[in-house]
């Protein structure tokens, strides 16, 4: 993880007054370390910093209650509460145990070696970072997280609302994965997913979401598109994916074609929440994979009202079908 490059915000926040030689030297350390940092008095400390999840350095000697200033970066970061250090003079050296029972995650010792302790901080920020990314991006793929796409649910779905426009939520399952997985290896099911993630990403808008939600599970937010509009989206999707030539080297040259199994639940017809519209794409997914697999199928399509049809529904019946609104959903 590097920080050596513009940050449109601080790693680092630094709450103290004007500090003495060993702080400038400490201050110069921490820099070398590529982190970017802001300074602020105790009495008007940036918090919107914290809530970013910057990292705290608070310099007891010139702050009269560190705990007090603990609390509040912890209550203002929420639940990405950042990594806090406390430096404190070498007469409370005998003493660290009582900062670190305030809730601080480190102590430096003021006078000792400031290259040393703004690696051990430089490391924790990094460490949090790491920590960070992988909670948002999912480490094999690239692709946002599970947890990115339940957070963006609502907000699109709010988005729509105000605008009246339609959208979609899809959960797309690879056909037949296991036992391409127990044949191919390991090694093969990486690449074939990387491969997907990556066309997925290509052939869907800036404004949509694609996203990882488990092993050979993806999910789909699909901004002002209804139903019928994300079927002929993921056909399209299916009839132009092709694996990357390392991908097809990796597995001998045998020609595989990846289909995959998809429910598909629309905002405003299906539901009016982010989490009903996902379950309701579950259920679509759950019904379409009980009958037959490589198909797309919407949520309406599975009511008692209209009962189950699946004519037109299978990815194979669209392999040559044009790019436009297909035949059965004329």
């Amino acid at each position: 993880m590097d920080f050596r490059s513009a940050a449109s915000q601080p790693n680092l926040v630094i709450v103290a007054d004007a500090g003495d030689d060993w702080t400038a030297q400490l201050l110069a350390a921490l820099a070398a370390q590529g982190l970017e940092i802001e300074s602020v008095p105790p009495s008007g400390a940036v918090w919107r910093a914290f809530e970013k999840g910057a990292a705290g350095l608070v310099i007891a000697p010139t702050v009269v209650t560190p705990q007090a200033q603990w609390l509040e970066i912890t209550e203002r970061a929420g639940p990405s509460a950042p990594t806090t250090t406390v430096v404190v003079p070498q007469h409370a050296k005998a003493a660290q145990g009582q900062w670190l029972a305030i809730g601080f995650d480190d102590v430096i010792v003021s006078g000792d070696d400031p290259a040393l302790g703004a690696a051990r901080l430089a490391a924790r920020v990094r460490a949090r970072a790491v920590k960070a990314a992988l909670a948002l991006t999912d480490s094999l793929t690239g692709l946002p997280s599970q947890q990115v796409f339940f957070t963006r649910l609502d907000p699109m779905v709010r988005l729509s609302s105000r605008g009246a426009m339609p959208m979609a939520v899809a959960v797309l399952d690879m056909d037949g994965f296991r036992a391409f997985e127990r044949t191919a290896g390991r090694p093969s099911v990486r690449a074939v997913l990387i491969d997907i993630a990556h066309h997925l990403q290509r052939a869907l808008r800036r404004s949509d979401t694609v996203a990882r939600l488990g092993d050979d599970r993806f999910g789909l937010i699909l901004h002002h598109i209804n139903g019928l509009e994300a079927r002929r989206l993921l056909y399209k999707i299916w009839r132009s994916f092709t694996l990357e030539p390392a991908t097809l080297e990796l597995l001998g040259g045998s020609p595989i074609s990846p289909t995959f199994t998809a429910g598909v639940a629309a905002y405003p017809d299906d539901a009016n929440d982010g989490f009903e519209l996902y379950t309701r794409a579950e259920i679509a997914l759950d019904v379409a994979r009980a009958s037959g697999h490589r198909r797309v199928l919407l949520f309406s399509e599975t009511s008692g009202d209209s009962g189950l049809d699946l004519a037109g529904t299978d990815l194979r019946l669209h392999r040559s079908a044009p790019a436009g609104r297909s035949d059965s959903e004329s």
